[in-house]
């Protein structure tokens, strides 16, 4: 079984990622408010560009990628919790309680101590650890598709 390892160091792969981009970023976002492109046609920026620095292509390309990684990495702990899960018991089990091997209560807290879902990590984590960060993400709505073809994503990723 994966520890929480895997989850910190996507995640301070993350962060660098962003904190790579990020001084582009905001002078892209600084030139585009000064530009009046937008505001001379009667809009607000962030009518345009809800989630400001977050909307940016880079920005983007930098949570796909960390999401899929945590998706592939999520999808593989819960194949092998539940392969875990419907192993018989061998005759080395004999004799002793259920409760020994940790019972439902137990897998209830083992799945609660990690991730089961890519923007727990992502923003949820980034929210509480780096604010600073989190706040280019004001109002940002974006989930990859194609998921479901694990295979796929995990050699586009580079985690295959």
């Amino acid at each position: 079984m994966t520890s929480g390892g895997d989850f910190d160091r996507i995640f301070e792969e993350y962060v660098a990622d962003m904190e790579a981009a990020l001084p582009a970023v905001v002078q892209w976002f600084e030139r585009l408010k000064a530009s009046r492109k937008y505001t001379a046609k009667g809009f607000n920026i962030d009518d345009i560009w809800p989630s400001r620095t977050g909307s940016h292509p880079v920005m983007v390309q930098i949570f796909r990628k960390h999401f899929l990684r945590l998706a592939i990495l999520i999808e593989r702990l819960d194949r092998e919790e539940e392969l875990e899960d419907e192993q018989d018991p061998s005759e080395e089990d004999w004799g002793t309680d259920d409760d020994d091997f940790g019972g439902d209560e137990d897998d209830e807290d083992e799945y609660d101590e990690r991730a089961s879902e890519p923007h727990q990590v992502l923003i949820e984590r980034l929210r509480e650890e780096r604010p600073d960060l989190y706040a280019h993400f004001r109002q940002f709505m974006f989930i990859p598709v194609g998921l479901e073809d694990y295979l796929l994503v995990e050699r586009e990723v580079g985690n295959g």
